[in-house]
């Protein structure tokens, strides 16, 4: 990608030894999205996605937080050395718990960063609300903010076998373009998602953890830009600074010897790794410099986009800030697609059984 160039009954789970205490275990786990899921989507043997069950509670609305099941498969291998805070060795199902939100954040992340339809966060808070079932009705009611259905089986034995048609994908390239979903639309996610997925997943731990970095930066860029559109701009620069930064750790920097100024400067190596990971345009290539500049701006003199320290007028509109923020967001889509794809081009860790 480049701008150049009928469900199975649920059982219990029973957990099948594959080595030394160490367990094949699958969960189903009851999941959000910020687009209705219609159809199926399996990642090799890692992940699949499924329309909720029919008795699942859903939403009115074509635009919400609709309800779907994450099932994954994982193996799982207690650890001794692993402490409580009172020095106590942690329990295996703590262990086990923790080791399903590591994956289920990686998962969120990575569609995140690669599909306009994304997994929603629940955070369990309390908020007054007022019913939507009742438009007469406008009275307030103190509630937590979750999704529970008391029947769900979190416990399988394998994958279930589902007859529905699979997630639509989407060519990547008129994907990434569009720059978001139509209002409406069911999920789905780009063509090239199983081999980014691929390339991701044959990184080896401390590559996987500096991609991670990167995404969960440009994740919060776009939850942060309802707040604030130029914190969520440095972010979303923040997010690829953060990935050069990893590339080059083992990269000796020159210095000059007159004044001792670092001879590859930051915004070079920022430019650098746009024009080669999404274009090599001379319009971008000013782009990549203006939105740097800008970034620090930001951070280091408090250069807000114009209306967000003192509110625009009706009449005014800042097109730099609008501009500017889709820009940036596209841009880091398709680099770090163009990245990771040629990760798995020279990736020897990667193979057809991942």
């Amino acid at each position: 990608m480049n701008q150049t160039h009928t469900n199975k009954p649920y059982a219990l789970h029973i957990p099948i030894r594959t080595g030394r205490n160490m367990e094949e275990i699958f969960r189903s786990i009851i999941m959000l999205t910020n687009a209705k899921v219609t159809g199926k989507y399996k990642y090799r043997d890692k992940f699949q996605i499924l329309p909720a069950p029919d008795h699942f509670p859903q939403v009115p609305y074509s635009e919400a937080h609709h309800p779907c099941l994450l099932e994954v498969k994982y193996n799982f291998t207690p650890d001794s050395n692993k402490k409580m805070p009172d020095q106590t060795e942690t329990p295996d199902w703590i262990q086990r718990q923790d080791h399903e939100r590591k994956i289920t954040h990686e998962i969120k992340t990575l569609f995140g960063v690669f599909s306009f339809s994304k997994f929603i966060d629940i955070h369990d808070n309390h908020s007054w609300t007022i019913s939507t079932d009742d438009s007469d009705s406008i009275e307030s009611e103190w509630r937590q903010l979750s999704y529970f259905v008391r029947e769900h089986q979190y416990e399988i034995s394998e994958f279930t076998n589902s007859s529905v048609s699979k997630i639509d994908e989407i060519n990547t390239r008129e994907f990434y373009n569009l720059g978001g979903r139509y209002v409406g639309s069911d999920f789905s996610i780009p063509d090239l998602f199983g081999e980014i997925l691929d390339s991701y997943y044959s990184l080896c731990q401390n590559d996987k953890d500096a991609f991670l970095r990167s995404a969960t930066l440009f994740n919060n860029a776009i939850k942060i830009s309802a707040i604030s559109a130029s914190i969520s701009f440095a972010c979303f620069v923040s997010s690829i600074e953060s990935l050069i930064n990893y590339i080059n750790k083992d990269v000796k920097i020159e210095s000059c010897t007159e004044c001792s100024a670092p001879r590859y400067s930051v915004t070079r190596k920022f430019r650098e790794f746009l024009t080669k990971y999404s274009s090599n345009s001379d319009e971008l290539i000013k782009f990549y410099n203006k939105s740097y500049g800008k970034r620090s701006k930001i951070l280091h003199a408090g250069a807000l986009f114009m209306g967000e320290h003192i509110p625009a007028d009706w009449a005014e509109s800042d097109w730099e800030a609008y501009h500017m923020s889709s820009g940036i967001q596209r841009i880091c889509r398709i680099a770090f697609t163009n990245w990771l794809m040629e990760r798995k081009l020279f990736s020897p860790n990667l193979s057809r059984d991942i």
